[in-house]
């Protein structure tokens, strides 16, 4: 076995052997245990790997890096690609060279964020969604260079992150289906494992207690990926003998999905049931009946998360925590509840 980066002293400190154990090993020397010889050999090929790597990073231009956690067609979301395309062009006017890199929910640990770092010689990180990256917060922290999450809320070692208050945005629907007259609710989201999927949900049930609702009676049904299929969820609304007459959507994909399989169904919207969705970039706007929406800035969060990080690497401060507004659009899938669906109470 030939070295080409490691050296035969580097490679038997690590391995715990003499250097003529190593030397005899790698020119195919026999008398060692088996053990010996499959260990020297790994060792040999990690520090050659690792060497490597730092070489290619000299060589390389300084970049920032975006880090996001991949799944199946998840650019195919609006919220991703707005966002990730917003980021992009804030950085090409900005004059940066990017670096664009992608793993599944598992990889996203220290030692992955430590070798990108190194590897790609980042001046700065934008991660969006940290949710995913808690648990390594505070690792990113003591890595020397600016970080900026986007989305949810941040790890509190981080020194920047953009978002938008989720679960104001979730009182705000409640009260506004409440001043429609509605008694009886649903929600349908992904899964509470995105924080910004529970704060949205959590600031929709409080509201809904504090109204003089019950928030227990709110029929919901969360789904893990953005390719689920909403079929199942329509059948259960249409077969219930008294089904919520206004619904809260917090992922504008499975809005568009309920929304048809409802009206396949023969349930449509706003006659038989009220929607209220989160958007991200007006993809809601053109459905047959545009849907009333949170309109989330994700355009704008995008660009405030670069100008944020030039600051940064400028020296200059900036807010532990900046929120941007979101838009309450009312348009045509809601409306006032009508009489016969009021409790018995209220028509009293």
């Amino acid at each position: 076995m030939v070295l080409s980066h490691a050296t035969i002293r580097e490679v038997a400190e690590r391995a715990n052997v003499s250097i003529s154990t190593v030397s005899r090993i790698l020119n195919g020397k026999s008398g060692h245990r088996a053990s010996t010889v499959e260990s020297v050999r790994r060792i040999a090929s990690e520090i050659d790997r690792e060497e490597a790597q730092s070489a290619a990073s000299l060589q390389a231009p300084e970049s920032i890096g975006i880090v996001m956690a991949a799944f199946s067609n998840f650019l195919n979301t609006s919220y991703n690609s707005t966002l990730i395309s917003a980021i992009l062009e804030a950085l090409t006017v900005e004059g940066f060279t990017t670096q664009f890199i992608t793993r599944c929910y598992s990889q996203m640990n220290a030692v992955f964020f430590r070798n990108v770092v190194r590897s790609y010689r980042l001046k700065g990180l934008l991660i969006p969604e940290f949710d995913i990256s808690y648990a390594v917060s505070r690792e990113l922290a003591s890595f020397g260079i600016p970080v900026v999450s986007i989305g949810n809320r941040n790890g509190a070692e981080m020194r920047c992150n953009i978002c938008v208050d989720d679960f104001s945005a979730g009182c705000d629907a409640a009260t506004y289906l409440w001043s429609l007259g509605h008694r009886s609710f649903g929600f349908i989201g992904m899964s509470q494992l995105d924080i910004g999927q529970r704060q949205r949900l959590t600031g929709f049930r409080e509201t809904i207690r504090e109204l003089g609702g019950r928030p227990e009676d709110i029929w919901i049904r969360e789904f893990r990926h953005i390719g689920d299929s909403t079929t199942l969820a329509a059948l259960e609304l249409s077969r219930m003998p008294e089904r919520p007459t206004a619904l809260f959507s917090t992922n504008s994909l499975m809005t568009q999905k309920l929304i048809s399989d409802l009206h396949r169904l023969g349930i449509d919207t706003p006659e038989d049931i009220s929607i209220i969705s989160f958007e991200e970039n007006g993809e809601l706007e053109f459905l047959n009946t545009p849907v009333t929406v949170i309109a989330q800035p994700t355009r704008q969060m995008g660009k405030a998360a670069v100008n944020a990080l030039v600051r940064l690497l400028h020296g200059y401060p900036v807010e532990a925590r900046h929120r941007l507004d979101y838009a309450l659009v009312i348009r045509e899938s809601t409306r006032s509840c009508k009489p016969h669906n009021l409790n018995t109470e209220e028509k009293k």
